[in-house]
């Protein structure tokens, strides 16, 4: 009998990456400033640059609008945006320990192909369509950290 081929086209088991990317990296800021919570208050009480911002879309490779969502203002106050406020920058810096801990682990494009499927284990939901809430990125980071340790369903 003559063997088949089968194409996969993608792999079944994500492996770890050696991508060791930071959320410093990732806003471009000193990772003293990130380190310590008091620290991290601090950083998010004077506001993050719009630089930060830029990062994290480059990164994401989100728009305007699924951004403008997540962090609940216009996409024309982002454009306008120098310094996001203390409730914005700390949003902000939940994405990028989101966006930092998904691509770490299944690198970059693997990462937006997740963050775009509904997941049986967030009841059928699309993981875009969580990230306007604080819970909504804890749930992700957690089934993130559930895939690392390998525990399934």
């Amino acid at each position: 009998m003559a063997k088949k081929n089968q194409k996969v086209s993608e792999p079944a088991v994500a492996y770890l990456r050696t991508t060791n990317l930071s959320v410093g990296d990732v806003l471009d800021i000193a990772s003293s400033r990130l380190e310590e919570p008091l620290s991290r208050v601090e950083t998010f009480r004077n506001g993050l640059e719009k630089k930060s911002f830029e990062n994290l879309k480059e990164l994401s490779g989100l728009d305007y609008n699924t951004l403008a969502t997540a962090l609940g203002v216009s996409s024309k106050t982002l454009q306008r945006k120098e310094i996001f406020d203390t409730a914005q920058s700390e949003k902000i810096y939940e994405l990028a320990e989101l966006y930092t801990l998904g691509i770490n682990y299944f690198g970059r494009e693997g990462f937006r192909r997740w963050m775009e499927r509904p997941l049986f284990t967030l009841g059928n939901r699309v993981p875009l369509g969580l990230i306007d809430l604080s819970e909504g990125l804890d749930l992700l980071k957690t089934e993130i950290m559930r895939l690392q340790h390998g525990i399934a369903v």
